[in-house]
């Protein structure tokens, strides 16, 4: 601060038509300083808004998401001016001058937040950035590159800010009293202030139907402040501060029955893919060419067509698919800290019971929360991740690499035993910022096209990996399986990316099982499914009676009920919860309070809500509530430690906060 200080006091004293132009405007603002502050955070925000109303067609209905920030910001600016003209004090001109420029903060991440999810910041969503600063920041980055113009509007003035704040801190220049003024300013103020709220008021019955404004309507510093404060609040029921009582049982105490002689020790080979929407396959419209390898599968296999993710966040989605159970609703990684003894899942159980081997392959950086963690608790006997390459050149972007990459270590690992085994082969090259390798093609330039490259890219992937499979002779004594983990939004409801939505953008699965022998080809299941019935659905194909286990997820090969509820969670941070019933979808906000009910069948975009009457509305909002909250999972708040896991990983935890870092041990330490 003490640099900048002198930097621009330097620069207002320098000689020249520019310094001085400067020297004036700093010499004119400084005495209002929390008034610019305030003023710039509004700017910020109405610009943020009115850019994304734009983009997504929505421009009738800018006036009431802006009409609260309006109310709410200068409401703030009437409460510093009436503090610092009865009480001009130094002390008080800064004060409200840092509460101003808290203000204007907030503001810029709000509105870099809108920019790349069309939704708008809550406390909660600082939680990655304190997890793994570094990708987050990367994110951002990435995010501000591709909106080169955006990024200009949104730093530029930032950096300004900052050297005028720390001016006028280091020397206040207190405003000469004007009654007149004031009284005026005061009096425009309060009109705009009584014409916002009317104008919200007005005009709340007209937009609370559109989806796509419920998460714009509110104002970001207000929401956040009541959200964190008040009793029974977000904070509160979501966050690790409050901590829930159920418990994942750990391998010795899985109830799986291994008293049937009939299970068949076929290998399994699990594709997850990251963030393929369904409507982007060609699962979902055979002529569409991205995923003809995927539709060769399903045709050879059976195809899911009604499956949904059980949680839209990539680490909590692999623990329901490959644990059979929910994941903590909760705003933590909690099951990637390591345990004492694995949890009951697909590479634990037949470990167990049939002394399978396992391993976990993953394209993305394992460093990011902790997937060596996850795949340590999950029972994996090894682990793979883009660290393991040694070097960059296969990189693509922040968090991927060419996927191709993994086939040789891949190969290497199935040929070093003949006893059964259980792959997971994670592929995140279909994670933003949807970067291909320049050998498959030259990337293009708009998103979709973009994403829609590296889908097909990903395709090829599975192709080549099962063209390996076949090499080996496994091809007649594997069940090879593809899924994604979630789905991505482009806009379709006003939001971009998957978390904190809870639309079929987001929620809809590719999911395909190729297993000769066990499954008749050309098998199509349309009942509504999610992810978390993966492994029961995996284990039954081997014989196993699932029952026991009381898994949260069901075998989907078997009798389905009808009035199964499969519930879902869009995302970490304050994300929607919901469940399916047949051809209904009910998805209850956190944030907005909203339930919406879809007919799916009818309605699959999901534009029509159905209306349902208050009393009916609130029964299933409370009954939403009521599921997330006992699905919270069971956190020892003291617990810290550091572990070695896969010789080359080293985990470090305290509480809810789990980092890892890759630091590979010389080869004749391995050895010994």
């Amino acid at each position: 601060m003490v640099f900048m200080v002198n930097w621009y006091s330097k620069f207002l004293a320098a000689g020249g038509v520019f310094s001085g132009i400067v020297r004036r405007l700093h010499n004119c603002l400084a005495k209002r300083s929390f008034s610019v502050f305030i003023f710039g955070a509004l700017a910020f925000t109405l610009v943020a808004k009115l850019y994304q109303c734009l983009r997504i067609g929505e421009l009738s209905q800018y006036p009431h998401w802006v009409f609260a920030d309006i109310a709410v910001l200068l409401g703030i600016e009437v409460v510093l001016s009436i503090t610092c003209f009865f009480r001009p004090r130094r002390w008080s001109f800064r004060v409200a001058t840092i509460i101003a420029a808290i203000m204007l903060t907030w503001s810029f991440i709000n509105a870099g937040w809108m920019l790349r999810t069309g939704k708008q910041f809550m406390p909660l969503e600082l939680f990655p950035l304190i997890r793994d600063p570094y990708t987050t920041i990367a994110i951002v980055a990435v995010t501000l590159i591709k909106m080169p113009v955006m990024a200009i509007f949104l730093l530029g003035p930032i950096a300004a800010a900052i050297a005028f704040l720390s001016a006028v801190l280091a020397k206040p220049k207190l405003p000469i009293k004007n009654y007149a003024r004031f009284i005026g300013k005061s009096l425009v103020s309060g009109v705009l202030i009584i014409t916002s709220v009317a104008g919200y008021t007005a005009t709340a019955e007209e937009h609370t139907r559109q989806s796509a404004t419920e998460e714009l309507q509110y104002n970001s510093q207000l929401k956040a402040v009541t959200s964190s404060l008040l009793n029974d609040s977000l904070w509160q029921r979501q966050s690790s501060a409050a901590p829930g009582q159920r418990t994942i049982p750990n391998i010795e105490q899985a109830g799986i029955d291994d008293g049937l002689n009939n299970k068949k020790r076929y290998n399994i080979v699990v594709v997850v893919l990251e963030g393929v929407q369904y409507r982007h396959t060609s699962l979902y419209k055979r002529e569409n060419n991205l995923t003809p390898y995927l539709k060769e599968l399903a045709d050879e296999g059976i195809e899911f067509s009604n499956a949904r993710s059980s949680f839209t966040h990539t680490t909590k989605a692999l623990f329901a698919l490959l644990s059979g159970r929910h994941p903590s609703p909760s705003q933590d990684i909690t099951e990637t800290i390591p345990v004492n003894k694995p949890f009951a899942s697909l590479a634990s159980i037949l470990k167990e019971r049939e002394h399978y081997r396992s391993a976990f392959f993953e394209s993305a950086k394992g460093e990011f929360e902790s997937g060596p963690g996850l795949a340590h608790n999950l029972g994996f006997d090894k682990f793979w991740a883009r660290e393991c390459i040694g070097n960059s050149d296969s990189f693509l972007g922040y968090q991927s690499c060419d996927e191709f990459v993994m086939l040789r270590p891949i190969t290497e690992w199935i040929k070093e035993e003949e006893k059964p085994f259980v792959l997971v082969v994670m592929c995140s090259v279909t994670h933003d910022p949807y970067i291909v390798p320049k050998w498959f093609a030259e990337p293009a330039r708009e998103p979709v096209k973009r994403y829609q490259q590296t889908i097909n890219y990903t395709d090829s992937f599975i192709k080549a990996l099962d063209a390996e499979l076949a090499k080996l002779n496994l091809t007649d004594n594997t069940i090879f399986c593809v899924m994604s983990d979630h789905g991505e939004a482009f806009g379709e409801h006003g939001q971009f990316a998957h978390e904190g939505i809870g639309y079929e953008e987001s929620m809809r699965l590719p999911w395909v099982i190729r297993a000769p022998g066990l499954i008749k080809a050309g098998t199509k299941i349309d009942e509504p499914i999610g992810s978390v019935d993966l492994t029961p659905t995996l284990l039954s194909m081997l014989g196993f009676n699932t029952k026991a286990n009381d898994f949260d997820g069901i075998n989907v090969l078997g009798e389905i009920p009808a009035d199964r509820k499969a519930f879902f969670v869009g995302g970490m941070y304050y994300g929607p919860t919901g469940y399916v019933k047949g051809d209904t979808k009910y998805i209850y906000d956190e944030v907005t309070e909203v339930l919406s009910v879809y007919d799916l069948k009818n309605d699959p975009d999901e534009k029509e809500r159905i209306t349902l009457s208050a009393q009916r509305s609130r029964q299933i909002a409370n009954e939403i509530k009521k599921w997330r909250k006992d699905h919270v999972l069971h956190i020892d708040e003291s617990q810290r430690g550091k572990i070695t896991v896969y010789d080359d990983w080293v985990i470090r935890w305290g509480n809810t906060i789990c980092r890892t870092k890759y630091k590979p041990q010389p080869a004749f330490v391995k050895a010994q």
